[in-house]
């Protein structure tokens, strides 16, 4: 298949993915085997060593950097040519993956036509940037250039999701307890590149639905470059919550405007509890990366960026900024 669009692909990969990372590595390139202009995709990846939250097990930092380093080769033996890398480090300043997608929406807004969120967790269907070009070709007939796009998962929360829930799955419940991540049938659940393919082999046409709303999970999320240059990005009040951000960006500058594309018979995978999800963190067991087993850290950091949420709904307060994180970590 040949591109008409350009594309990035940006991910940032904390140190404790690295495991994961590898098979996120292995889903771009059973993504990228299906173009044949693969200049026309640029593969933008920021692997991030800092330990504000959380502390690297000892002998570990190594092997981490050279196993995102292996993965960036793997990619240029594939043909990747527009690939860039970085790896965030102490001195840097505090970094996390919101500061990540902002500046990467703002910088790559002006290079390319559409903005997609790797997540290490997930894999892209092998087909994903031939719907998004085949949606493209049709938006652009209409005149229609700001939106956001999404793939199809498994069963994942309440109704309201079920738009962007793959059809194989939308009879199944979730259920969200302590055993949800290992039922194959919903999200969360690890699933393998084959098992993923082989759904999306039986697809014969690309079935997209639009919805008038935002259901935004982050995970390989397109974004139209139109839409970043109207001014839709994350808040910098945003910590944490990027997806959210974004969310209400959108929906408060094109209020009555807001549209969703769902390419409904494309199967992507985001496996939120994969058993590797979580590793080499000092003095930590969570590979499934429950939210109450991380620690004291994290909880404060999640915790100043729902009440930024709240500040930026209601309009009144002042923001928490990273220099307030800080003091509280060092108050612990």
């Amino acid at each position: 298949m040949k591109l008409t669009k350009k594309y990035v692909i940006g991910t940032h990969v904390m140190f404790y993915e690295i495991e994961i990372y590898k098979e996120f590595i292995d889903g771009i390139c059973n993504m990228i085997q299906t173009i044949d202009n693969k200049e026309n995709v640029h593969i933008d990846l920021c692997l991030n060593m800092q330990e504000n939250l959380e502390q690297i097990d000892s002998g570990k930092s190594n092997y981490i950097i050279n196993c995102f380093k292996d993965g960036l080769e793997k990619l240029n033996r594939k043909g990747i040519s527009n690939l860039k890398s970085h790896i965030k480090v102490m001195e840097d300043g505090i970094y996390f993956h919101t500061d990540y997608r902002r500046n990467l929406n703002y910088n790559y807004c002006k290079n390319v036509d559409y903005i997609i969120w790797g997540e290490t967790d997930s894999l892209i269907p092998k087909e994903g940037l031939v719907a998004i070009d085949a949606l493209a070709q049709y938006t652009d007939s209409i005149e229609d250039y700001k939106y956001i796009m999404s793939f199809t998962d498994r069963k994942m929360w309440d109704e309201s999701w079920d738009p962007t829930v793959h059809p194989k799955y939308l009879n199944y419940t979730f259920i969200d307890n302590g055993e949800g991540h290992l039922n194959p049938n919903q999200a969360k659940s690890k699933m393998s590149i084959e098992e993923m393919n082989k759904i999306n082999d039986e697809i014969e046409n690309f079935d997209f639905i639009q919805i008038p709303y935002t259901k935004i999970d982050g995970s390989f999320l397109v974004i139209s470059s139109e839409l970043i240059k109207s001014g839709v990005n994350i808040p910098l009040a945003m910590l944490y919550n990027d997806d959210e951000g974004l969310d209400i960006s959108y929906n408060q500058l094109h209020k009555g405007n807001v549209k969703q594309y769902i390419c409904k018979n494309l199967l992507k995978v985001h496996a939120r509890r994969h058993p590797n999800k979580r590793m080499y963190v000092k003095g930590e067991n969570n590979e499934f990366s429950f939210n109450d087993s991380k620690g004291n850290p994290f909880q404060i950091f999640k915790e100043l960026s729902q009440a930024n949420i709240q500040i930026l709904h209601s309009g009144k307060g002042k923001f928490y900024e990273y220099g307030d994180l800080k003091k509280k970590i060092r108050s612990l």
